[in-house]
């Protein structure tokens, strides 16, 4: 397949606005087509399934996704560094930042210790279960939980640097909070230099750490795990190495997790013993690649991967921007997509309404979404967003990365395409933003099923609807005195608009309710019906001068609802298309606060 193998469709109905019908919740979607899942740099697993599945070697797979790259122990790519040296360099963080930790012995013996003074105060047994807790007072104490749930204080207390320390192979450590047990490895205590917090640390030996891995099904071919091994060994290693050994960790990496790796994402799930035993291909696919990592250049390189791409990788400065890694480029993932993969995510949907995608991205109403830039894999570089933001027309253009982290998408292969729910309004409409903005807010729907007719002139009944219900304006309680509203699809909105002041009529008697309204009418509608504070400097215009409704058509102007329909002229006596109504209004309302309209 190509870069995305087809084209993907952004479905946004746009919007409508009539008079007199009712309006439905919400019509504006976004249906997001795309393909592929993670960040799609490194190793595609079901790309590297499928290759398995033909008969390539783990070798030859991770050849295929590191470009260039061979594989080698590393003790001889590092053999002067704590990874070699260490039998337990690998400082595991599980749990950061708490006031205590539980822990039971499930099998085996452990010694309870206090580290910076070598102090043991007690030997835990099979079935007990322990508390490291904070005391109130700076120090740091273990306690016993009793079968009756009891707590019993061991020993005095100490400083909070401790440690649980195996005494046999088979002592098994259970965390519950992790819902996991820990083997061949010691549990530490460390305290977060800032906080005073405890940080809970499993110190461990590389292999140990990626017996408790397993990042794939047990039931995928062989090299297919022996490749992911690879790759998650390369990746433990470089991270460890890039962050140093305990002993070098500075304040932050102690305030952080006090470890060179977390038990889980952006780093890898650590499931320790727990996985090992469920996992038992994946333990054998590490013990037949002891020690091997990618190897680049006589250095071990980052080991990266995901799920698959959208049908070539993405290169490591395209997703993460820095970082020299030359070896994590665009490779072709067209086996992610074959039979063999048999992918789950070869091809995906989502949809949002327009509501969820407008709060994402700081919009008021959002009513369009384009891809402005591709990366070389063909992904998302760039997405473009149009809607209105306070009362006008905006647009930003954001990351195709933070697009797909916004609204949790799979990967940032995807396409966008509009369609409008109304033929004549598309979204690039230069009052698609307004219209849609009325409509989600249920003052209007369409002229027809299909058209908003946003040319047509706006008449003074419609303005009453549509005032009366953008400002939730009570009812009137008495008869207007008008008489060519009698009987009239809008007569209660007439009386409504007449009860609160906004109108007097065309006449003392006549409301003249079929009757365009023109710019200047509405210039005075809207002042009146929002109490506007009248304007304290002239506006450009020249051809409002003496107008009836001058002042309305300034204040108007001062408040930024209006520019004109040029730069120096209003047109006052042009009749007020349903376009420009809906634009109008938009930009008053977005002048008036939430709680009093």
């Amino acid at each position: 397949m190509a870069a995305l193998g087809r084209r993907i469709a952004v479905v946004t109905a746009a919007v409508a606005l009539t008079v007199g019908l009712s309006v439905p919740a919400s019509a504006t979607e976004m249906l997001i087509y795309g393909a592929g899942w993670g960040h799609g740099v490194g190793l595609s697993q079901y790309g590297a399934k499928a290759m398995a599945a033909d008969g390539a070697s783990y070798g030859q797979i991770v050849g295929r996704y590191f470009s260039g790259a061979t594989t080698a122990r590393y003790s001889d790519l590092h053999p002067e560094t704590f990874l070699s040296r260490d039998e337990t360099p690998l400082w595991v963080g599980l749990h950061q930042q708490s006031e205590n930790l539980s822990f039971t012995i499930e099998e085996g013996t452990a010694t309870l210790c206090f580290d910076a003074t070598s102090h043991c105060v007690a030997t835990a047994h099979s079935g007990q279960t322990w508390r490291f807790t904070r005391d109130g007072t700076g120090k740091c104490v273990f306690s016993q939980i009793t079968p009756s749930g009891s707590v019993e204080l061991v020993g005095q207390p100490w400083g909070c640097s401790a440690s649980v320390r195996p005494e046999t192979p088979s002592t098994t450590l259970r965390v519950p909070l992790k819902a996991r047990s820990y083997r061949n490895g010691t549990l530490r205590f460390r305290q977060a230099p800032s906080t005073g917090l405890i940080q809970t640390v499993l110190e461990i030996g590389v292999e140990d750490y990626v017996r408790g891995l397993s990042e794939v099904p047990e039931s995928w071919p062989a090299a297919a795990i022996k490749a992911q091994v690879v790759v998650s060994r390369s990746q433990a290693v470089w991270y460890a190495l890039d962050r140093g050994p305990a002993d070098q960790f500075d304040i932050e990496a102690k305030d952080d997790c006090y470890c060179n790796l977390r038990d889980e994402t952006p780093d890898q799930v650590f499931r320790g013993y727990t996985g090992l035993i469920s996992h038992p291909r994946w333990v054998d696919a590490v013990e037949a690649t002891f020690m091997q990592v990618i190897n680049v250049r006589g250095n071990t390189g980052l080991g990266l991967y995901s799920s698959s791409s959208g049908g070539l990788t993405e290169s490591f400065y395209d997703v993460f921007g820095n970082g020299d890694h030359p070896y994590l480029t665009v490779v072709d993932d067209h086996a992610a997509f074959s039979e063999q993969a048999a992918n789950p995510h070869s091809s995906w949907s989502a949809k949002y309404s327009q509501a969820v995608l407008a709060n994402a991205f700081g919009f008021s109403w959002l009513v369009d979404a384009e891809v402005t830039e591709r990366n070389a894999s063909g992904s998302a570089r760039t997405v473009r967003l149009a809607g209105i933001v306070a009362g006008r027309p905006t647009e930003i253009t954001v990351s195709g990365i933070e697009f797909r982290r916004a609204l949790s998408l799979r990967s940032t292969a995807f396409d966008i395409s509009v369609v409008a729910q109304f033929e004549d309004v598309p979204a690039e409409y230069q009052f698609s933003g307004e219209i849609l903005g009325l409509y989600e807010s249920g003052v209007t729907t369409g002229c027809t099923a299909t058209s908003f007719c946003p040319g047509r002139a706006v008449t003074r009944a419609e303005m009453a609807a549509f005032l009366g219900r953008a400002l939730d304006l009570v009812p009137a309680t008495s008869p207007a005195p008008f008489t060519d509203d009698d009987g009239h699809l809008f007569e209660a909105e007439i009386e409504t608009l007449w009860s609160h002041g906004v109108t007097t009529g065309c006449t003392a008697t006549s409301f003249c309710p079929g009757r365009a309204v023109t710019r200047a009418e509405m210039a005075g509608f809207l002042v009146r019906a929002l109490d506007l504070v009248p304007a304290t400097s002239p506006a450009p215009f020249t051809d409002d001068d003496g107008h009836l409704f001058e002042a309305e058509i300034e204040t108007l102007w001062s408040h930024g609802v209006t520019t004109g329909c040029t730069a120096t002229s209003f047109c006052p006596g042009r009749a007020v298309t349903r376009a420009e109504m809906a634009a109008f209004l938009v930009r008053a309302l977005d002048l008036v606060p939430v709680t009093t309209r």
